[in-house]
């Protein structure tokens, strides 16, 4: 029997609103690089709902709406509409400001939001840029129990055209009932976690549920995720951890003291200026 990575914790994120978190500020040594996990919800929705204007430095944040329009507006420049199954990612380096305007579909929204710290050094205090991907530009693969969409990194010698940060890899996985689907991750990637949208699945015997993250003991091991009668879908992320200090303020994480102060300087800039 091969080994395969185990769980570590098993989440029920903390809702508020149309969000639910799943990542503490005060976890972020023990889920290194991963620093944030948002899965947004409502339904009987009439109109659009707005998020205002928030900062964040010394990340990359990811957004992937799977229900419904994702309008986003930042300091960058960069406005862009996502359709369902299309991705953004927004290198904060110094400082970004960014809103969003979530539109439902059939009286739905549902998206989904990752981050994770940049490197140390220029990355991390660099000028903010963006990248935009249509969901036709992300490779599908088919197998026999599953279909596997690499948002970011590489599955399978299959690689998603998205440049990032850090050594990570991004997938949204659909598996049949009584199916099973095994990775290989990249042996640097040893931090890891499991989010199932819907149905249920087995992680190295621990049953996972609906709207459950399933945090990964740190391991170059592979992963294997098993269903019985009902499918799945569900998101993988494995990571590279970061050998640096990590110092966090509400959205924004840093290497050291002077980074932090010198991006909240920016941010506050960039906030005044909106006013």
């Amino acid at each position: 029997m091969k080994k395969t990575r185990t769980v570590q914790k098993i989440r029920f994120g903390k809702k508020r609103g149309l969000q639910t978190t799943f990542i503490n500020p005060s976890e972020l040594e023990q889920l290194n690089p991963f620093v944030q996990w948002d899965h947004y919800t409502a339904k009987a929705l009439i109109h659009a709902k707005r998020l205002d204007y928030q900062g964040h430095s010394g990340v990359d944040a990811v957004s992937y709406p799977v229900i419904g329009q994702l309008s986003h507006h930042d300091s960058t420049g960069s406005h862009v509409t996502l359709a369902s199954g299309d991705v953004h990612i927004m290198t904060s380096g110094e400082g970004v400001i960014h809103k969003e305007i979530m539109t439902p579909q059939n009286g739905q929204i549902e998206s989904f939001s990752l981050g994770t710290v940049l490197p140390a050094g220029k990355i991390e205090m660099a000028p903010a840029s963006c990248l935009y991907l249509h969901a036709q530009q992300l490779p599908l693969i088919e197998e026999h129990d599953s279909t596997t969409k690499v948002i970011i990194g590489s599955y399978k010698d299959v690689s998603s055209p998205a440049a990032y940060s850090i050594p990570m890899t991004f997938l949204d996985i659909m598996i049949t009932p009584y199916g099973c689907w095994y990775f290989e991750t990249d042996p640097e990637q040893l931090a890891g976690f499991v989010y199932l949208r819907s149905g249920s699945v087995y992680i190295s015997g621990n049953q996972l549920h609906r709207h459950q993250m399933a945090t990964l003991n740190p391991s170059p091991l592979p992963i294997e995720i098993r269903t019985s009668r009902l499918g799945a879908r569900i998101f993988i992320a494995t990571g590279k951890p970061q050998l640096q200090p990590l110092l966090s303020s509400h959205h924004s994480v840093h290497s050291s003291p002077q980074n932090m102060s010198k991006a909240i300087r920016h941010l506050d800039h960039l906030l005044t200026a909106r006013k």
